[in-house]
């Protein structure tokens, strides 16, 4: 008897019968005619507008702004991005966050020590008035790329970045990919949300200069009333956490300037020590 050709036999094993080839032949050509169908045409014709207007609008901003653009995930984050740098105006560069080694060196500058101080006040005072509670902060200035991994993943950014670049498309809607650089920088001006994100535009934090902290209350090593924007009226007002912080503020000197109000965060305060400080906000 003839032995099989194991090579031949092998080979056939592996090859597809008729039915199976044209089954990935058929499943081949719809994926190319879902990537080819105008539906994702057009969406990809959206998303080159978009990042079309990122590049329009930004023209003639600092290298590290555009570097932080480019940082910034999605074209609608960077659009809301992009509207707080071009409100901020010749203030820009005076606002925006410190190099990590001016973050680095921080701590130990007299400007660094006396912020620690000041906080060791407010504490001291806080529980002096509210035994068994203290009050915490991080002391940390907040980089850059901390702003930057908090912008991309914030839900508050996410919803109004999505309602300015609705409002965009919407007013637009003709000339679209002919919009230029001037008429885009004024819609994102004079665009307002219905409620502001919880979150600075990353190097405009003022936690990025250290002009800004936020406390926190503890009990028995526990967070009682922390930074969260969901939980502030029900954790910090109700229970009269907010007033008490404000009262051991003034106790301490009063170097602590707050709580910010758009977003209401009443943990929230500007560390403004008597120094000049405009770049604060």
């Amino acid at each position: 008897m003839r032995k099989p050709n194991l090579l031949t036999s092998t080979a056939a094993a592996h090859v597809p019968s008729m039915p199976h080839r044209c089954a990935a032949l058929a499943a081949a050509f719809n994926i190319a005619l879902i990537f080819t169908s105008p539906a994702c045409a057009g969406k990809a014709a959206g998303e080159a507008v978009q990042k079309a207007w990122v590049v329009r609008a930004s023209a003639g901003l600092p290298p590290p702004v555009i570097g932080a653009l480019h940082s910034i995930v999605g074209s609608n984050r960077r659009l809301l991005a992009l509207r707080s740098y071009l409100r901020a105006g010749d203030a820009l560069s005076a606002r925006w966050s410190w190099s990590q080694e001016k973050l680095a060196l921080y701590p130990s500058t007299p400007e660094g020590k006396a912020a620690a101080a000041d906080i060791d006040a407010v504490a001291a005072a806080f529980t002096a008035a509210n035994p068994d509670f203290s009050l915490h902060v991080n002391r940390q200035v907040r980089s850059l790329e901390l702003q930057i991994a908090h912008w991309n993943e914030n839900g508050s950014v996410g919803t109004n970045a999505a309602a300015l670049l609705a409002d965009l498309k919407q007013r637009y809607s003709d000339n679209r990919a002919s919009l230029n650089g001037d008429e885009l920088r004024k819609a994102l001006i004079e665009w307002q949300p219905k409620s502001a994100a919880s979150l600075a535009a990353p190097g405009l934090s003022a936690h990025g200069q250290g002009c800004a902290f936020d406390f926190q209350v503890e009990h028995g090593g526990q967070v009682i009333a922390g930074p969260n924007v969901a939980t502030a009226h029900r954790q910090w007002d109700a229970p009269g956490w907010t007033v008490k912080l404000r009262a051991a503020v003034a106790v301490a000197g009063g170097h602590f300037v707050g709580p910010i109000q758009s977003p209401y965060e009443p943990w929230h305060y500007a560390y403004m020590p008597g120094v000049d400080r405009s770049a604060c906000r």
